[in-house]
């Protein structure tokens, strides 16, 4: 062994070091993706929430594949840098609060004029972390959590199904996929947690009752994921660490947009009404 790459794993060593004591550990991600080409050429998609994180990583994903997408969310700014990260001609951002329920028929309006055409498929991602657990939820949090990660959710999700209903033809589907999470698989005790149950137990109705319409509904539950949700997995840097799962790392943002893409590609026809788990093992513990 050189003495060049003798140094350079000492240097390594030490940072793992001093990563695992800083943090508790440390863990290092290495992840293969598929090649799936254009598989999603020609459908246009709406994703909510996707100026940052998951959503960020799914629309990224879906124009990769061919898709023409629209994201929306309340920031201006934020919506036109992920634009531009991941590419003007097949990307549109909309700015929308999913909770002024009153407005969801122009915003769809407005979605398919930049679309050029009818929406192909739906990603509820749109949703507002907690700030108070139980035994200090107010009624302010309360309603502003389930304003946004469901209600304006669902009233979305109706309104597009409505649209839809008998206008698909009987070669293709429509699709939607619902955010959800590992907190609708374990006991809630405020208001995120118990949202993400509504969440999953929409899905599986919705599953149920629109797939007649040629509609098919089905969800993702992340675990704990490398986003501003979760502050400590942005400050640990290159060192993916959590103890929070039995893999012992965060999940990348990444990881769910695979998820999501083979969901909304005609790969995954076959699959209704359900929630996939991608939590690294959180919920068998």
């Amino acid at each position: 062994m050189s003495k060049r790459r003798f140094f350079k794993r000492i240097r390594q060593a030490l940072r793992c070091a001093v990563q695992g004591y800083r943090y508790g550990g440390n863990s290092t991600v290495r992840i293969s993706y598929p090649a799936y080409g254009e598989i999603l050429a020609g459908k246009r998609i709406l994703v909510t929430g996707g100026s940052s994180g998951i959503g960020l990583a799914i629309g990224k994903k879906f124009v990769e594949c061919g898709a023409d997408v629209v994201i929306t969310g309340r920031n201006s700014d934020k919506l036109q840098a992920a634009v531009n990260e991941i590419g003007k001609d097949h990307c549109f951002p909309m700015t929308w609060d999913i909770s002024r329920t009153a407005e969801i028929g122009k915003k769809l309006d407005e979605c398919e004029s930049l679309l050029g055409g009818e929406i192909s498929a739906l990603v509820n991602n749109a949703g507002v972390a907690p700030s108070k657990f139980w035994g200090n939820v107010d009624e302010e949090e309360w309603d502003r959590i389930y304003s946004t990660n469901l209600k304006g959710m669902f009233f979305l999700t109706q309104t597009l199904a409505k649209r839809w209903k008998g206008q698909i033809s009987p070669d293709e589907y429509r699709k939607i996929v619902n955010i959800s999470s590992q907190g609708g698989f374990v006991g809630a005790t405020y208001p995120y947690r118990m949202v993400k149950w509504d969440v999953r137990g929409l899905t599986e109705g919705l599953g149920k009752t629109l797939v007649k319409d040629r509609i098919i509904v089905n969800g993702i539950a992340p675990g704990v994921v490398k986003t501003s949700m979760q502050q400590f997995s942005l400050q640990q840097g290159e060192n993916f660490y959590t103890d929070q799962n039995p893999i012992e790392r965060v999940i990348l943002p990444e990881e769910i947009a695979e998820l999501a893409l083979f969901l909304l590609s005609d790969a995954g026809n076959a699959i209704v009404g359900q929630t996939i788990v991608c939590d690294g093992g959180y919920t068998l513990k």
